[in-house]
């Protein structure tokens, strides 16, 4: 990633980054895991979650638009004190590189249960940490048009989602709001968990070009095709499922898919999932990227490529040392979805606040 700090990638590159860091592991479980909160109205916590994360947006990019030549870290620094802010890139750091291994963990499982059972975790884990480290130790201009090249892969996957429609059953989701008030609103939390991604509009907001509103559209319209395109798999499956049988099919998207073959593609499932892998690197690159920009920017004298290849180490060995292990899994992914509101939003919202104690750099005209 040599020269990565003063490369800007253009507005519709970061359009791209971002959908691509969203859209991951979490599509083909998440209609499952909020039916099993808010059973048929999991849709509607779904489109409570949409406007929430909109709202969040604009606040984190109120606070890039105040320091509009630092990025995230440098921000922190500036606002919080040198150490301080050290100290909170560090957590960032830990924060990124548990999401990356948490990807590994079950980008493995389900390809473990759907396409390859007797393969070891450690060669799956180590072919997709390899990858991504590859593309990664590019730089970023390159990074963004590889992820503006593989999000053609998201018009097969559109396609798919759309092609099921069909055999909707729309009676499934009445009668609307039977979950009650309560549980809709609890069910917001497993929505805003399936946006976290949205810190990378943070991270790289100064390695973006454009003026502060064109950003602003830009994340906005970003993450309004992310939210469109959650809510339309979870509207095709919650319909295309009844009430009781969503409660037996963990990975609903593929079991649905299963269900049709076309006379070149006989197993629509397994041509998805060949497709959701990319968007899986994409997603873990993106992580493992902010890992290393997280390092590089407390330790100033650590080149970009050894910060990168030892956060990939990392994720690959603590995640070869989880490997199949469901209960593991449940509670590591407890702890990384913790975190998720931690440093996705509390964090973020709390240099924002202590922020308006600092003069803006875009008062001052100055730089990092």
């Amino acid at each position: 990633m040599s020269g990565q700090t003063n490369q800007k990638i253009s507005r519709r590159q970061f359009f791209f980054v971002i959908i691509q860091t969203q859209i991951g592991v979490g599509i083909l479980a998440l209609p499952f895991d909020l039916h099993d909160k808010v059973k048929q109205d999991g849709w509607i916590s779904l489109l409570i979650a949409g406007v929430v994360i909109q709202l969040l947006l604009f606040l984190l990019w109120w606070l890039a638009k105040r320091f509009p030549s630092k990025d995230y870290f440098q921000i922190q620094e500036y606002v919080l004190s040198r150490w301080l802010g050290k100290v909170t890139s560090f957590l960032y750091v830990l924060y990124f590189c548990s999401v990356g291994i948490l990807i590994v963990l079950i980008y493995g499982r389900l390809i473990s249960i759907w396409v390859l059972p007797n393969t070891p975790f450690w060669v799956l884990a180590f072919m997709m940490v390899f990858i991504c480290l590859y593309m990664v130790c590019c730089s970023l201009l390159v990074i963004a048009r590889l992820y503006t090249m593989f999000a053609a892969l998201l018009i097969i996957m559109v396609i798919f989602i759309f092609y099921s429609a069909k055999d909707s059953k729309f009676m499934y989701i009445f009668p609307i709001g039977e979950a009650g008030l309560t549980n809709i609103i609890a069910g917001i939390d497993m929505g805003i968990l399936s946006f976290l991604g949205f810190i990378v509009a943070l991270v790289l907001y100064s390695k973006t070009e454009g003026t502060a509103k064109e950003k602003l559209v830009t994340i906005q319209v970003a993450q309004a095709f992310v939210f469109t395109f959650y809510l339309a798999i979870v509207l095709v499956t919650f319909t295309f499922f009844s009430t009781q049988e969503m409660a037996l099919v963990p990975e609903p998207v593929l079991y649905m898919l299963k269900s049709y073959e076309f006379p070149i593609v006989a197993r629509i499932d397994l041509f998805f999932i060949s497709t959701w892998i990319v968007f899986v690197a994409t997603s873990l690159s993106t992580y493992l990227l902010m890992s290393a920009l997280g390092l590089t920017n407390i330790f100033q004298s650590l080149p970009t490529k050894w910060a990168t290849i030892g956060v990939a180490v990392i994720i690959f060995i603590t995640a070869s040392y989880m490997g199949y292990d469901i209960s593991k899994l449940n509670n590591f992914n407890t702890y990384v979805k913790k975190g998720g509101y931690i440093f996705s939003i509390g964090l973020p919202l709390m240099v924002l606040i202590f922020s308006f104690f600092r003069k803006s750099s875009a008062k001052e005209g100055t730089s990092s």
